[in-house]
């Protein structure tokens, strides 16, 4: 169980408010999730994290790092352990060259999904895999899915979104039903995934909140212009915006209009900062979330 954040903009920017100083911060909610954090980012090609096995909320360098970064994507996780000790190891995000990977979320019955999660990953990122937790050896069982399809085994080539995002949701969906057939429970994977340039999100079981722009609009229920870049609801596809931000929780109420996406749906944001939504797959419901998670959810 964990909070995730991400943002993406075509501009530089600090991302110290929605870290630090907003309603509902994620230095707040780590109350909660007290189990380490990270913080991922871009500086021109290259990306970069820092973690701690600390409480984000409790943490110097958390607040220091937090209030001097700057970077036109971040990826940012507070974490609160159910798979793997409590370890600067096991903290979020994960790093491999350019992709930056969070997981909020179990993989239930872990030992018994394990094998198959493995038998899907490459040999030589297994080699790479240095913590405990489900999440870690779930990045490198997409970006193993990535690295089968033609994607960049770093990242550091410019990638297709639409690959990028289906390909993680066929991996998702695939790790969703083979978990049924070992007989665990079925897995809760609400995943950020990011290059710098593309973002692809999806969820899975907990709450995931989008917000792509800071006012709503009052005629935003009766406005005919079809082509109007507005809210998930009548925004139609491959629309610019200016930035995106993908949270557990609304945060900063008041200073962003977050929307709820319905659970399996895939989001991606492509390099020229295109957005787009990929319906949850006919038929799907969210995994049964055990007490504890529907205790947690309900504060969000």
């Amino acid at each position: 169980m964990c909070r995730l954040f991400g943002f993406r903009s075509s501009v530089p920017s600090k991302a110290h408010r929605s870290l630090l100083e907003a309603e509902n911060a994620l230095g707040l909610q780590s109350h909660l999730h007290p189990d380490g954090w990270g913080i991922g980012w871009f500086v021109d090609d290259e990306a970069y994290i820092i973690k701690s096995s600390n409480a984000a909320h409790a943490c110097e360098r958390f607040r220091r790092a937090s209030r001097v970064l700057t970077s036109h994507t971040f990826l940012v996780h507070v974490r609160r352990a159910t798979v793997g000790v409590i370890d600067h190891l096991n903290a979020h995000p994960f790093r491999h060259g350019r992709w930056l990977f969070a997981h909020n979320g179990t993989i239930f019955d872990f030992d018994r999904v394990k094998p198959w999660l493995l038998e899907g990953t490459d040999p030589v990122f297994q080699t790479l895999i240095l913590g405990d937790t489900d999440s870690e050896h779930l990045f490198y069982f997409l970006l193993s899915r990535l690295v089968e399809a033609g994607i960049s085994r770093t990242g550091r080539e410019i990638s297709d979104a639409d690959a990028v995002a289906a390909i993680v949701r066929t991996a998702l969906l695939d790790l969703d039903a083979a978990a049924s057939r070992l007989g665990a429970r079925r897995p809760i994977v609400n995943v950020l995934l990011t290059d710098g340039r593309l973002f692809v999100a999806h969820k899975a079981g907990m709450p995931l909140m989008l917000s792509t722009q800071k006012v709503t609009c009052p005629d935003f229920a009766t406005c005919p212009e079809p082509n109007k870049v507005c809210m998930l609801a009548k925004r139609p596809d491959d629309q610019p915006v200016n930035h995106m931000l993908v949270a557990s929780e609304p945060i900063g109420h008041g200073e962003n209009v977050w929307e709820e996406l319905a659970d399996g749906t895939t989001v991606r944001l492509d390099e020229r900062f295109m957005l787009r939504t990929m319906a949850p797959p006919e038929g799907w419901e969210a995994p049964e979330l055990p007490e504890e998670y529907r205790a947690l959810a309900a504060r969000c």
